[in-house]
């Protein structure tokens, strides 16, 4: 998938200053996405761990590569714009896309919160914990399917299956009370405004450091 994508850029450039890039992406997001494709709920709970497990090892194993790919790959995307060269500036955003599918990679590259895509800012999302710092103390996570809140104290966390997600914004919807999560343009606070009247202000924590 990726090395067709490359190609329809005239791919040398890319191959020649990542040559195992396009190599190892491929396989990666192959075997993610087999082992994601197998994620059903017959399972054993301990086999979905050591799964979830071993996505975020790989993730965080291979962060630093990706991360230079997608800001070369952001730069290019650039280029072709400011030239005029639109098809190949789509085909670029198109590949940052598929990059930003796999599992625990952000895909956000160098884009600020303003130039996120839906899909880049769930991919954010999902490596990341908004804590509150006062109120409820609720801990809102993504884990690429289903947002989460867990008050401090409880022992399970909830599901939010109607949760809307959109760049920079997360509605949440309670039993008594919505709440609607506004994430700060540095990305590392957030504002949880409750239908009932309570702003609590939130810090947003990478999930590598818990």
């Amino acid at each position: 998938m990726f090395l067709i994508k490359i190609r329809r850029l005239r791919g040398v450039a890319l191959r020649v200053r990542f040559p195992a890039m396009t190599r190892i992406l491929p396989l990666l997001f192959f075997s993610l996405a087999t082992v994601s494709a197998q994620d059903t709920p017959a399972l054993p709970e301990k086999v979905q761990t050591l799964q979830k497990n071993y996505e975020t090892a790989v993730s965080r194993a291979t962060a630093p590569l990706t991360k230079t790919y997608l800001q070369e790959l952001q730069k290019m995307k650039s280029e072709f714009t400011k030239a005029g060269d639109l098809k190949s500036a789509i085909a670029v955003e198109d590949l940052i896309s598929h990059i930003s599918l796999i599992p625990g990679i952000s895909g956000t590259g160098t884009a600020s919160l303003s130039e996120m895509t839906v899909v880049q800012f769930k991919n954010w999302l999902s490596g990341v914990r908004i804590i509150e710092s006062t109120g409820f103390m609720n801990s809102y996570t993504f884990d690429g399917t289903d947002f989460t809140s867990i008050k401090k104290d409880a022992d399970v966390p909830r599901k939010h299956r109607d949760a809307v997600i959109e760049v920079g914004r997360i509605f949440v919807p309670f039993t008594s009370t919505n709440a609607t999560i506004l994430i700060d343009r540095n990305m590392n606070k957030a504002t949880v405004s409750y239908s009932t009247g309570e702003k609590i202000e939130a810090n947003i924590r990478n999930k590598s450091k818990d």
